[in-house]
């Protein structure tokens, strides 16, 4: 019996991260950039089952394997392109294509995003709100005087009326994603140390931002599943509960 209240405890400790994760893709629908994330459970601890004879008890055969407790395993982040909407404003941009803007922290961090909403800071360079200074080919801020720009799908900035060249716009990549990027906040990721990168050939789109992927439909059906799970895990502890309380009962009458 003891066995079950183990397994149903993990359990709901399982869907209970797992909701956190549903929750947390949902909240950040609206984020532009946003990557969601997919929470992969597993079993801890798999034991052997075996069967014995009723003639030859000492002789057993092996019947399969079972697991006492779900563990988490990790939280995948799934890629995949957003959809791109044409905003018209010359300060939003999209990257049609495997990349990411580089940008520059307070702490000389370089964090790298899909948020293409760029500003202008107090002192003229291009930055995304809240996060730093979106970085050059040259990995140098870039800096304007105006906020009437024409960005070349290479990402080179231009003065829409002078045609002053301010800088391009840096794009960086990588080999592999999941060993070589960690996730942050709003959107954003650090590079592991040595992550390899590799060029790309991605388009600046101007005039657009790529909506997260976090699909609405997938997470309301994945958070009613969870729910599901959590509540009848729930139930059952309180049947085990009960029955135990009886068996305690009977015991001392006994």
């Amino acid at each position: 019996m003891f066995q079950g209240f183990y397994t149903l405890g993990s359990a709901m400790i399982s869907e209970n991260r797992n909701l956190n994760v549903i929750s947390n893709n949902m909240a950040n629908a609206a984020t532009t950039g946003y990557k969601s994330d997919k929470y992969i459970a597993s079993t801890f601890r798999e034991e052997m089952l075996y069967r014995s004879g009723n003639i030859t008890p000492n002789k057993r055969s092996p019947i399969g394997t079972t697991a006492m407790i779900q563990a988490t395993n990790d939280r995948v982040t799934s890629y995949e392109q957003g959809i791109l909407e044409p905003t018209d404003m010359p300060l939003d941009f999209a990257i049609s294509g495997e990349g990411f803007f580089m940008v520059q922290t307070e702490d000389n961090e370089t964090l790298y995003t899909r948020n293409g909403s760029f500003i202008t800071d107090d002192e003229g360079y291009l930055a995304v709100p809240n996060i730093g200074r979106v970085l050059g080919t040259n990995n140098a801020p870039i800096r304007v005087d105006t906020d009437a720009l024409v960005v070349d799908t290479d990402g080179t900035v231009r003065g829409e009326e002078t045609g002053t060249v301010y800088g391009t716009i840096g794009l960086a990549d990588f080999e592999d994603y999941y060993e070589g990027l960690i996730k942050g906040d709003n959107g954003t990721f650090t590079a592991q140390e040595g992550a390899a990168a590799r060029d790309t050939d991605a388009q600046i789109v101007q005039g657009m931002l790529e909506r997260s992927n976090t699909s609405m439909v997938e997470e309301m059906t994945s958070m009613m599943s969870a729910q599901r799970s959590l509540q009848a895990a729930a139930q059952l502890i309180k049947m085990y509960d009960q029955l135990n309380g009886r068996s305690v009962n009977l015991g001392s009458v006994s």
